[in-house]
């Protein structure tokens, strides 16, 4: 079953990389797509398939623990690190490259634009796929062969990795890609943070024993960074998708 697990993880990272190349240019936003919403569905269908050639039960996926709670806290904390993450963006951003930071494809969106986007393509196309690919069949099927930490960390290792494509697009359509000579350390912390997250949100779902938690947790953080940057017209971070 190792080896069912290790081809899992490397076509999650090959998954990811190649369909942000393929389908990047049919969304606006990373997964803002009705392609990236049946390459979620077909990656959903995917993940179902290894978990049931590695044999995992509903408590190893993340199908136990209190949804409702779980949902609460996920949403809080969520909201949270969003809020901190906006404010940061709008201190550092400026201070750290000399100018303001645009992103093309958030400044120029309307409201309705991105309220569609995060009440449909969002969770759709990017929220439910990832985290029941990786905080449910990929964390549940480490979690049963490691200990606790280093399974968090492999799982946010293959998270990142999976976001290589869409951090070289992201990074690529701000005033942060080539030629300017951030474009490479830019790259580097989109993927950095994109880790810590992936392991945060591991550690999250191993802690409350349930998926609702980190869906909620990811929804929100997006949700809200979106709004927060379109209203300020900042840039989305790179990993934030």
């Amino acid at each position: 079953m190792t080896r069912v697990l290790v081809a899992f993880a490397a076509v999650l990272v090959v998954w990811g990389n190649v369909v942000s190349w393929l389908l990047g240019p049919s969304a606006w936003l990373p997964g803002g797509s009705w392609s990236f919403v049946i390459a979620g569905f077909a990656l959903v269908g995917i993940s179902v398939v290894a978990a049931r050639v590695m044999r995992l039960d509903a408590e190893t996926v993340g199908l136990a623990g209190d949804p409702v709670r779980g949902a609460l806290v996920g949403l809080a904390i969520g909201v949270g690190v969003a809020a901190v993450g906006v404010a940061a963006l709008r201190l550092l951003g400026p201070a750290i490259v000399g100018r303001p930071i645009d992103y093309a494809p958030l400044s120029s969106a309307t409201g309705p634009d991105l309220a569609r986007h995060i009440a449909f393509f969002l969770p759709l196309g990017d929220i439910f796929p990832e985290e029941i690919a990786f905080r449910g069949v990929l964390l549940g099927a480490l979690a049963r062969r490691l200990r606790p930490r280093p399974a968090i960390l492999v799982a946010g290792a293959v998270f990142a990795l999976w976001h290589g494509g869409v951090a070289l697009a992201t990074i690529g359509d701000t005033t942060l890609g080539r030629p300017s000579a951030w474009f490479t350390p830019a790259i580097v912390g989109a993927l950095l943070v994109v880790f810590i997250g992936g392991s945060g949100f591991a550690w999250l779902r191993l802690r409350t024993r349930t998926l609702a938690t980190t869906i909620a947790a990811h929804w929100a953080l997006n949700a809200v960074l979106l709004v927060g940057l379109w209203s300020t017209r900042l840039p989305v971070p790179s990993g934030c998708c």
